[in-house]
């Protein structure tokens, strides 16, 4: 789910208006030039695009993860003086670009494609593009591997029209904002803010939902929509921010929470932020929480339906060698003439670019160790930050499942306990179920997502250790037979799989402060004007909304 500066129009209500402003930059000037690329494919074309699309449709090994693929960078990287001492030092330039991205995950795309005019060439680490809006398919079922969906965007706003010139605007499924129903203890439990399952606490709950309603409602409590220029509105957000979304909540309800709301919170900013709800910032928090209360929009696959449509365009539109996949940068220097990047290729061969100007869509702790150069203050600043992990499991399952919620939240037994996450966390496991059926109806097949969060620091070495996948597999497993299995009527002969999904780092930790202590300032300003940064971790907020805005934002500079 996604957002700096005053790209966006300033009469917020919810995140869905947050794109107004996309049609002020040259935007719809471009959009006749790549109609050509909503053709079909060439059968030659289509197989390479097939190996490099950010849906998999080839799936083999089922014995492995899926997603981060660590050995690579981290060897390099990790030790990146004695690596360039190895090779003989940097390389001459084999080429001069006008633009190189660095990264093709959906802040990489989005970025090539405002700025395709300028045939950027975009250095993928990964032998797919996508980042963490990938997804692969069973038997003509796609489904999300990673970010799963977005709020839907207006009409007239500038994200919507980017969508349907893609060509997808008509592909999703709207869900039905503020629906709200959980499992307890192995049962639904429908309409969760009439607050019947704790009905002592009614009240609280009535209090709560009137005010996340509050903020999606015209002549309601302002939006806490950012990033903005805007003096006044960043005040107010500077303000919540220095408060956690928990302790804001329970100012606004007057009391303590009761335990079902306090999990149902609790195993949101888990999933949605990879932190507790003590460490999450009020203004991320109800940025998030109260948009849910509005439409949302799923595509088949989830945002790798999205980040596939924009790949398909850029490889028609861009020239030859122009997408590399399997290319990790580890150095990027500016110099007189231009930003020199080195890169090990897919045949792990040692090449440079020198571009006029470089776009950096990279998480800012693999910026830091590309960039020498970098200014001590956006060093400090990147040190700030945090990143949490989490794990999806694609369950395929050989029956159709009758299922009305797209998002159903597993809350255990509704008793989280909140000061000892990391031990809660595991203990508990999943903690909410996408279907993906809901935009892809199947009659004979359906595949259920899990997701697993780490909202604790250290999480991520748990998922790189030799025995993760198996330790992995072997408690969900059990959770899915013990939990899963009885509330679907499922038996283990309608099985098909388990896939495992791993991704390491895709969550930038929305913590306290990082807004009004003007942390996040720092994180998005370019060096010198040639180097750019265009990813969610900007602002410490990981949603697509944040990369699109980004990428909006700084595209028009750039150009």
């Amino acid at each position: 789910m996604d957002k700096k500066r005053s790209r966006i129009d300033k009469k917020t209500i919810n995140r869905r208006t947050f794109l107004k402003g996309l049609g002020l930059i040259p935007l719809i000037p471009l959009l006749p030039a790549c109609q050509q690329a909503t053709k079909e494919l060439l059968s030659s074309e289509s197989d390479f695009f097939s190996m490099i699309s950010p849906i998999n449709r080839t799936i083999n090994d089922h014995s492995v993860f899926s997603g981060d693929d660590f050995s690579r960078p981290h060897h390099i990287l990790w030790d990146k003086k004695s690596y360039i001492e190895s090779i003989g030092g940097l390389t001459k330039p084999i080429r001069k670009e006008e633009l190189v991205i660095i990264g093709g995950g959906m802040s990489g795309l989005m970025s090539a494609y405002l700025l395709r005019d300028k045939k950027p060439v975009i250095l993928e680490q990964a032998s797919r593009f996508g980042g963490n809006a990938k997804g692969e398919a069973w038997k003509g079922l796609q489904y999300s591997i990673g970010a799963a969906y977005l709020i839907k965007p207006e009409q007239d706003s500038g994200l919507y029209k980017l969508l349907k010139d893609l060509g997808i605007i008509n592909d999703w499924t709207l869900k039905r904002g503020g629906e709200g129903n959980v499992v307890i203890n192995g049962k639904l439990i429908e309409n969760f803010w009439s607050g019947n399952s704790e009905p002592n606490h009614k009240a609280t709950y009535k209090r709560l939902y009137d005010y996340f309603m509050s903020f999606i409602t015209e002549g309601g409590n302002t939006f806490p929509e950012y990033p903005t220029q805007d003096a006044t509105l960043r005040r107010y957000i500077n303000k919540l921010d220095q408060e956690d979304f928990k302790s804001h909540l329970e100012r606004m309800a007057g009391t303590a929470l009761p335990s079902h709301l306090t999990t149902l919170l609790e195993h949101y900013c888990y999933s949605s932020f990879g932190g507790s709800s003590k460490e999450i910032s009020a203004a991320a928090g109800i940025n998030f929480f109260a948009a849910e209360f509005s439409d949302i929009a799923v595509f088949p696959g989830g945002n790798s339906h999205i980040a596939e449509a924009l790949l398909k365009h850029l490889y028609r539109a861009l020239p030859n060698n122009h997408l590399l996949p399997g290319s990790l940068v580890f150095d990027v220097k500016k110099e007189q003439n231009g930003v020199l990047v080195s890169y090990l290729d897919a045949n792990n061969q040692v090449k440079s670019i020198l571009a006029d100007k470089v776009i950096m869509s990279c998480p800012k702790f693999v910026a830091e160790k590309l960039i020498d150069q970098m200014p001590a203050a956006k060093l400090a600043a990147i040190a700030e930050l945090e990143y949490r992990a989490y794990v999806v499991a694609n369950l395929l399952i050989n029956r159709p499942i009758i299922e009305s919620d797209y998002d159903l939240y597993w809350l255990g037994s509704g008793n989280a306990d909140i000061n000892k996450v990391a031990a809660y966390a595991k203990k508990r496991g999943i903690t909410d179920i996408i279907n993906a059926n809901y935009s892809s109806p199947d009659s004979e097949k359906t595949v259920l997502s899990f997701y697993q969060a780490f909202p604790y620091n250290g999480g991520r070495a748990e998922l790189y250790s030799q025995d993760a996948y198996a330790d992995m597999k072997t408690r969900i497993s059990a959770q899915l037979k013990n939990e899963v299995y009885p509330y679907y009527q499922l038996t283990e002969q309608e099985i098909q799989s388990l896939r495992l999904t791993r991704w390491g780092h895709p969550l930038p930790l929305a913590a306290v402060g990082l807004l009004d202590r003007g942390i996040v300032d720092t994180l998005s300003a370019p060096i010198d004007d040639s180097i750019y940064f265009i990813e969610q971790d900007n602002w410490a907020l990981p949603a697509i909304e944040t990369v699109a805005a980004e990428a909006i934002y700084w595209s028009s500079l750039i150009r």
